[in-house]
């Protein structure tokens, strides 16, 4: 891994080869160890060191960007020349943004070293054969222990410098039997709270519980949704509802909607990195400090994120949730919804009948503007009658309205999980939900 001293000076070399135009630098440098198994087998122990610059080169009207995993002096300058030269060719646009100018500098460490010593290329085969040797001779796992080191540093030619490190560790395992599988995953910046053991226990346990599913009549049912379930529509809730962008455009199902009730009051969404659930960066891809937005408070729309671009379209400021895509405006990548006062347990023992649901699978909307999603569910949908689970039910498709879902809701579980999603995560409960629409079958 590169030093902030390194990282800084490739910026440096990149705003001094930008000549006088306007360069915002992005530095990203990772490290990242797998331990990959298959029929319950290690069949892959890799470790990958990356870095990518990203160089974008803007004047009044155009926008010119590069990336480049060359980070000598002479690769850099011939990056950012490549990026200047461009410009000539490309149609003018909408005004740019201006350049982030304040404050200096911000930096965070969130690296634990604990979880490093962890994690080692011994340690992730260690971890992964302590969950083998307790599986049954019927089934077979597949998965992948992950360890990761980032770092992010962000600078322009104004002269703001922004680094921030961290570290996490993620398992992931679906157990397979003859007839159906189970899914457990696991999330955590420190080894305490790296529950390996209990994500396999879990893969194993619905596993077993899957032997035999039947096949269910499409309609409505009440579910409960396990957190990964949730961070599942909580993924495309963000991105169809809670940018600005997506506001702008009209394509969002919070168009016109900011101040109203437009989910259960139980539900309460905020983007806030300082959540030590989250990824923990103070500063989004632009350089500009992270706020910490309150976008859903007691089942009212109460604001939207921002980058510089779509602040500026709106009449407001940045958020600080840039994350380098102008195309998609400012997305918040630090998901933390309330939970609510039962257990998951609490909250199957209290369901009459209804659907226990794992996760779903090939997600897609289906109408923005009402947040209409469909997918299908993988890795285990159990039955529950009088208070518990009495069988499975084979794969089905649900096609369902968030805005009708989150206005359905039941009960909200106590405890909260983990679920990353690309380079953010979230931290979300378990949701029961009354007349969730499955519109089909798959095998």
């Amino acid at each position: 891994m590169l030093s902030k001293e390194q990282l800084y000076a490739i910026i440096d070399t990149v705003v001094a080869a930008a000549k006088g135009y306007n360069a915002q630098v992005l530095v990203m440098n990772q490290a990242e160890g797998l331990t990959r198994f298959a029929n319950s087998e290690i069949h892959q122990n890799v470790h990958e060191d990356k870095t990518e610059v990203t160089i974008i080169i803007t004047t009044a009207n155009k926008r010119s960007e590069i990336k480049t995993s060359l980070f000598s002096e002479t690769g850099l300058q011939e990056a950012t020349a490549e990026a200047i030269a461009n410009l000539k060719f490309l149609p003018e646009g909408d005004e740019q943004p201006p350049l982030v100018d304040s404050p200096a500098e911000i930096t965070a460490d969130s690296f634990n070293p604990q979880l490093e010593a962890a994690c080692g290329i011994e340690e992730r085969a260690q971890k992964v054969k302590e969950c083998l040797d307790t599986l049954d001779s019927d089934y077979l796992a597949y998965g992948a222990l992950t360890y990761a080191e980032h770092q992010i540093a962000v600078g322009n030619s104004l002269g703001i410098r922004r680094f921030a490190r961290g570290n996490n560790a993620n398992f992931s395992v679906i157990v397979a039997g003859p007839k159906g599988s189970g899914y457990g995953e696991t999330m955590a910046n420190t080894p305490e709270d790296f529950e390996y053991q209990r994500a396999f226990a879990t893969a194993c346990e619905k596993a077993r519980l899957n032997q035999n599913p039947e096949e269910l009549t499409p309609g409505a049912y009440t579910v409960i949704l396990e957190p990964v379930a949730v961070g599942d529509l909580m993924t495309f809730i963000s991105y169809l509802g809670f940018s600005g962008k997506s506001v702008l455009n009209q394509f969002s199902f919070l168009t016109g909607k900011l101040g109203e009730q437009v989910f259960d009051p139980r539900v309460t969404i905020v983007d806030d990195c300082e959540n030590p659930n989250t990824l923990q960066l103070p500063f989004d891809f632009e350089g500009a400090p992270r706020q910490q937005v309150k976008l859903i408070e007691q089942g009212v729309a109460k604001a939207l994120t921002y980058d510089m671009a779509s602040a500026r379209l709106a009449g407001t400021e940045t958020t600080g949730h840039s994350v380098n895509m102008p195309d998609m405006g400012g997305l918040p990548l630090n998901l933390v919804m309330d939970g609510g006062d039962e257990s998951l347990e609490e909250i199957i023992a209290n369901t009459e009948e209804g659907l226990l649901i794992t996760r779903f699978h090939y997600m897609n909307p289906v109408n923005p503007r009402n947040a209409q999603l469909t997918a299908l569910t993988r890795d285990g949908v159990f039955k529950i009658k009088h208070g518990k689970i009495v069988g499975s039910v084979k794969t089905m498709r649900f096609t369902e309205s968030m805005l009708q879902a989150f206005n359905n809701i039941e009960a909200i579980s106590r405890e909260r999980q983990r679920t990353s999603f690309f380079f953010g995560n979230y931290y979300v409960p378990a949701l029961k939900i009354k007349d969730f629409h499955f519109t089909g079958n798959a095998d």
